[in-house]
């Protein structure tokens, strides 16, 4: 146990070292050929570096936590503790559990989303002053935490009521999960955070009639056109697609708004459309079932291993002293993934850009719009490419405009 804990220690630091202090100079270079100056490329090359102290040290937190909870027996130890109350079950048990882990978490993680507020503000990346931040905070914590519950009870109670087969009917009900996530959080979810307004409504209702034409040019059934008053919290630009079904819709960062022009906004407008002309959340979510079913399968065969073995000692499947072990394996899983998933969400990315040229067919507008979005946002504009296969859910602001430039209609 000790050599395994100190194997993935070591691939997590040799990641650090490798992702945080290598540089690849040939990306600079590449920056500034795309249009970027000096100052744009230093920024967000540093200010990529300071926030990857931040990524690791809650990357290595998390880890600790979860290698503290699940290969030290302390989970045997509460989960008996748990069950010997009177009438307190598996299910009961496992939530207890699960509610320490969230206390231990938040014990640590709080300092440290402190200082990343600090850091934003320092950088001009947020507006939000301390109290609204713990406030967005914990609103957010309250509706994970919900969600977090519904999948805890749901896994248990396919544990409990169906060893043999339930990691077939999981990813199922994952993916029901996402659907109605998508469903769900456009009306009641994300009006928590923010106020979104009909485009017509705005100040920049002059914007509807392109638009539209944009949108019947696409042919997306699109519901709404909204305006975010995203200002509130950062300065940062963009936009996104979100809903399913009836409740789609696109939505404008009020910056974004601000600070682009018209043939900007409708070359960024094209991209969100292309998402949904190319069915990109229906394939994303069959995807993510398949991923789910195999990862179901890995983490059943895991489960079954660690029956009556130290440290977890676990007396079947459905033990609530796996919980520790079932999170520290996700999170490892997570990891393992990440590059196929973000090669996946690349692609997608890349295809919404193309169908953005051929929709708004404004090539300088599309290069004009990367630039600006890039420099407003101090994005790294000139990552190296092990960075970019690790983390990136989007191609390279720099590759983007390769693209354009290339691109014949």
């Amino acid at each position: 146990m000790k050599t395994a804990v100190l194997l993935i220690a070591s691939c997590f630091f040799l990641l650090f070292v490798l992702t945080t202090f290598v540089p690849f100079p040939g990306a600079i270079q590449e920056a500034h050929a795309a249009g970027f100056d000096s100052s744009d490329i230093a920024n967000g090359l540093q200010l990529t570096f300071e926030r990857r102290f931040f990524f690791w040290g809650a990357t290595l937190l998390e880890l600790g936590l979860l290698c503290f909870l699940a290969l030290t027996g302390w989970s045997r130890r509460w989960a008996d503790r748990f069950l010997a109350w009177p009438h307190l079950g598996r299910i009961y048990a496992v939530l207890a559990i699960g509610l320490v882990y969230l206390a231990l978490h938040e014990v640590l993680f709080v300092p440290l989303g402190v200082a990343r507020w600090y850091h934003a503000r320092a950088w001009g990346m947020s507006n939000l002053d301390l109290a609204d931040w713990f406030r967005e905070r914990y609103l957010a914590y309250g509706i994970n935490l919900i969600g977090e519950v519904i999948v805890v009870v749901g896994f248990y109670a396919l544990l409990i009521l169906l060893p043999r087969v339930w990691w077939l009917i999981a990813p199922l009900g994952l993916s029901a999960l996402g659907i109605a996530y998508a469903f769900l959080a456009p009306i009641w979810i994300n009006p928590l955070f923010n106020t979104f307004t009909p485009l017509e409504e705005t100040q920049w209702r002059h914007q509807q009639p392109r638009v539209q034409d944009l949108i019947d040019k696409a042919k997306v059934p699109v519901q709404e056109i909204l305006v975010m008053n995203a200002s509130r919290q950062s300065n940062h630009t963009n936009a996104y697609f979100t809903g399913f079904g009836p409740t789609r819709r696109i939505v404008l960062y009020d910056t974004l708004l601000k600070n682009h022009t018209d043939a900007e906004i409708e070359s960024i407008l094209g991209h969100e459309l292309g998402h949904w002309q190319l069915d990109h959340i229906n394939k994303g979510i069959l995807l993510g079932t398949l991923a789910a079913l195999l990862g179901c399968f890995v983490l059943d065969r895991c489960l079954l291993a660690a029956i009556g073995r130290a440290p977890w000692h676990l007396h079947s499947i459905a033990d609530p002293a796996g919980l520790p072990l079932v999170m520290l394996l996700i999170f490892l899983g997570s990891w393992i993934t990440m590059p196929v998933t973000n090669a996946v969400t690349r692609y997608f990315e890349r295809q919404a850009d193309t169908a953005s040229l051929e929709l708004a067919g404004q090539t300088e507008a599309f290069i004009a719009a990367e630039l600006k979005l890039a420099k407003v946002n101090k994005s790294n504009v000139a990552p190296a490419p092990w960075n970019v296969w690790l983390f990136s859910s989007h191609p390279p602001t720099v590759e983007r405009i390769r693209m354009a430039r290339e691109w014949k209609p």
